[in-house]
């Protein structure tokens, strides 16, 4: 996975299309919080604005040259400062009693020029509309008297005495509202762009074949969910079709709560496994043949970076679609600390791949053959203390090189290379591992952990499955089933003397 990616406009358009309810309703919500505050909270203040008219000479003449109007814009800026002086102050608070301070009251006032020329503007601000116009008309007349007696030349003349102007100009409630609305949804896809770059966990848009140049074999929805009542199939009643477990238990189900091992048995595929399920994992099987089939081994390793991402099941389910389509496969369980598939299957064997690499048993004697047409399975049998040097043992070699010329295909379900080494001890034996990633659970950090060390042990990742995806809502079967049921199981690696039925409850893998 490279570590700089380029953000492309598609790349922003698909954060905006999959969370624009929230960012519509952050906008909403601050457009309606700005409306609130400038309407009902702020100080509403109104504006009354007087035009004066400054001449540099109080005789009149019927021509004007330019010299006159330069005097004139001079005179302008003279008259900003005379207007707000100190002395003005004082007159307009004591004629109007004026309930501020000199310095209050230089701040609702303004005197400008207007568009440069020798046109001033005085406005006053208030609360009171009434107020504004007495303080602005007051300021006016004052000007006259104050202009004389300062400049001792030129006048003023009234163009625009001030009104009382009911419409307050400040707040600007449309103004305030518009940007609080604009504020709120800038800062929502913020949000939602800096979440979605630092959220680490495999999403159902990721493009993992780009990102890690391993192609994506099949994307499997989760069992239970797409069994409930828009599929048409009842909770539990599937499953045991193909004669493993036991007989009467479809019919069990129907009264009895379901237990771990029998949630598990309903995530293995059978004649009643919804067709989108069924077609995932048949693409998976296509798409594994073809990987494999530039090796002339025909042994598939199944891992995951870490614990409770669905790589037991789905190895299950990916042996029993090479079965359904006649090819004769053996599933070998080779996670010797914490086994699932004699749980799963419904099986009580006395020997397992354990006894078989310490010698205390024949491949046949452990064997559990035909649990379906055309699949046999080992399972872990006795949990052994030394499950690595099992693992990488010349008996270990023997047993797959036996194996492959018994079996068109051999699926190992091996333990999740990052915690521990076990199945990059086969490497060599292999065609290469199939790689399975739980979507919305497994992060890229470890995906990257784990590929490395995969190659660091001149393993082979064929390809990518996603487990627990979302479903597409297009199409004959784009049913809304999502991820209800999760593996809530911890793995709990470790050594015990269970036996495998024992330590197969409680996984969630």
């Amino acid at each position: 996975m490279e570590n700089e990616e380029v953000i492309d406009l598609g790349y922003l358009f698909k954060i905006l299309k999959k969370h624009l309810l929230f960012i519509i309703l952050v906008g909403f919500v601050c457009g309606a919080a700005a409306f609130v505050l400038s309407e009902f909270v702020m100080t509403k203040k109104y504006e009354s604005k007087a035009l004066l008219y400054v001449e540099n000479s109080q005789k009149t003449s019927e021509s004007v040259n330019i010299n006159d109007i330069n005097a004139a814009q001079k005179l302008v800026n003279t008259c900003q400062i005379i207007f707000k002086s100190s002395t003005m102050m004082d007159n307009l608070i004591a004629n109007l009693d004026l309930p501020y301070t000199k310095e209050e009251l230089d701040k609702m006032i303004t005197a400008q020029s207007v568009n440069s020329t020798e046109v001033m503007q005085l406005s006053v601000e208030s609360t009171s509309p009434q107020e504004a116009e007495k303080v602005v008309n007051e300021l006016v007349r004052l000007a006259n008297i104050e202009f004389l007696r300062v400049i001792k030349s030129g006048s003023l003349e009234v163009i625009d005495y001030g009104e009382i102007d009911t419409r307050p100009s400040f707040p600007n409630v449309t103004l305030i509202t518009a940007v609080g609305l604009i504020i709120g949804l800038a800062a929502a896809y913020i949000i939602v762009f800096v979440n979605d770059i630092l959220d680490v966990v495999v999403k159902h848009d990721d493009n993992l074949a780009k990102l890690y140049g391993i192609p994506v074999f099949a994307e499997i929805t989760d069992f239970l969910s797409a069994t409930e009542s828009k599929y048409g199939y009842s909770k539990y009643g599937y499953g045991y079709g193909y004669g493993y477990g036991n007989s009467s238990r479809k019919q069990q189900q129907k009264t009895e709560p379901a237990q771990i091992g029998t949630e598990r048995a309903d995530r293995l595929l059978s004649e009643n496994t919804p067709f989108a399920i069924t077609e995932a994992y048949n693409t998976a099987r296509t798409n594994i043949m073809f990987a494999a089939s530039t090796s002339h081994k025909k042994i598939v390793a199944v891992t995951s970076s870490n614990p409770s991402e669905g790589k037991s099941t789905t190895c299950a389910n990916i042996a029993i679609s090479f079965a359904n389509v006649g090819f004769k496969t053996l599933l070998v369980e080779c996670d010797l600390r914490k086994p699932v598939m004699a749980k799963s299957f419904g099986v009580k064997p006395k020997n397992g791949l354990s006894s078989i690499l310490g010698g205390f048993c024949t491949v046949n004697e452990a064997i559990c053959p035909g649990v379906m047409n055309n699949l046999d399975i080992i399972t872990t049998g006795d949990i052994p203390p030394n499950p690595s040097e099992l693992l990488a043992s010349d008996s270990m070699k023997i047993f797959l090189k036996a194996s492959s010329e018994d079996y068109d295909y051999v699926f190992l379900d091996t333990p999740p290379v990052n915690v521990v080494t076990d199945s990059q001890l086969m490497n060599t034996e292999i065609a290469g591992l199939v790689f399975i990633i739980r979507e919305g659970s497994t992060i890229h950090p470890d995906i990257q952990s784990a590929l490395e060390k995969i190659r660091l042990a001149n393993g082979k990742a064929l390809g990518f499955v996603k487990t627990f995806c979302k479903p597409e809502k297009s199409g004959r079967y784009g049913k809304k089933y999502a991820s209800k049921y999760g593996y809530k199981y911890g793995y709990g690696y470790g050594y015990s003397s269970q036996s495998s039925d024992t330590a197969a409850e409680g996984t969630g893998e």
